[in-house]
């Protein structure tokens, strides 16, 4: 557990979702994380709230489906990206909240933006970290996507459950995977590490791993963020993605407001610098109230 000065790091789990919560005002942020973290991604950020801060909000840190401490979804159910954006809905709707400010990282930026789309009156703000547009590939590699994709998911199914023996080697693992050092990985996979016997082995499931059945092309990406009229900010590290910075530049015409607020760091820059992306954040989510 975390304690904020008199505010407490409470842990939440109801039909399937599992989160993190702080804070107790009146408008909701709901904060999303990338694919194969959790909401220990957001955990520095939310250390550093000020009373303030955790009076006038209340903060949603939530375990994606198959992610963290969330359930995985039934043995027959993939992990298609488009389902994400119903998920989130239907969190809404277990927690009981109209609309909220969204603070999305990665995945979690892509899932919220494509929100903003669809169903802009959840949506108050955008804050998105190192994400925007979404993914798509070319018609042609249709046919190879299939083949590989149901080759992949039958192997899947002939395995046995991964065990390891070291839990630290799991974390040097992910540090390395993700490009980070290794507090950011024991951060993360605090909340992605199961014990048995002292033997370890991730809560995530397996099948997020998988590769898509079927991916959008460009011209069907850019229609759905169509006419994106929420007030959004986009967080950019000097050494992000470069392919979310060619994905700024491409989907730029979709939103009516877009700010870009370049930063220091990495892809996760809001765990190596949480105080730096707290503040940016704070600062969008305060000019909501002057608009």
């Amino acid at each position: 557990m975390l304690i904020n000065k008199k505010n407490e790091m409470k842990d939440n789990f109801k039909e399937g979702f599992a989160w993190q919560q702080m804070g107790s005002g009146a408008q909701a942020v709901v904060c999303l994380h990338g694919w194969l973290d959790n909401s220990n991604s957001f955990q520095p950020m939310a250390e550093m709230l000020s009373e303030a801060e955790l009076d006038k909000y209340t903060w949603y840190l939530l375990d994606l489906p198959g992610h963290g401490r969330s359930a995985w979804r039934s043995e027959d159910a993939q992990y298609y990206f488009v389902e994400y954006l119903y998920d989130v809905i239907r969190f809404m709707t277990v927690i009981d909240i109209k609309s909220a400010h969204f603070v999305g990282h990665s995945m979690g930026a892509l899932i919220a933006n494509l929100l903003s789309s669809t169903f802009p009156n959840y949506v108050q703000s955008l804050n998105l970290i190192d994400g925007i547009g979404l993914i798509y590939q070319g018609h042609q590699h249709a046919k190879a996507n299939l083949i590989k994709a149901f080759e992949a998911r039958l192997k899947l199914s002939n395995q046995d459950k991964r065990w390891f023996d070291d839990k630290h080697s799991m974390i040097k693992a992910r540090a390395k995977v993700g490009g980070f050092d290794d507090t950011i990985a024991e951060t993360l996979m605090a909340r992605n590490i199961l014990e048995e016997q002292g033997r370890y082995t991730l809560s995530s499931d397996p099948k997020l791993k998988l590769p898509s059945t079927i991916r959008l092309n460009q011209e069907q990406a850019m229609s759905l963020l169509d006419n994106i009229s929420v007030d959004t900010m986009l967080i950019l590290p000097d050494e992000g993605y470069a392919q979310m910075r060619d994905n700024m530049k491409k989907f730029l015409p979709c939103f009516d407001k877009l700010s870009v607020s370049k930063v220091s760091g990495g892809h996760h820059c809001h765990m190596q610098y949480p105080r730096e992306i707290l503040n940016e954040i704070i600062k969008h989510l305060e000019k909501q109230a002057l608009c």
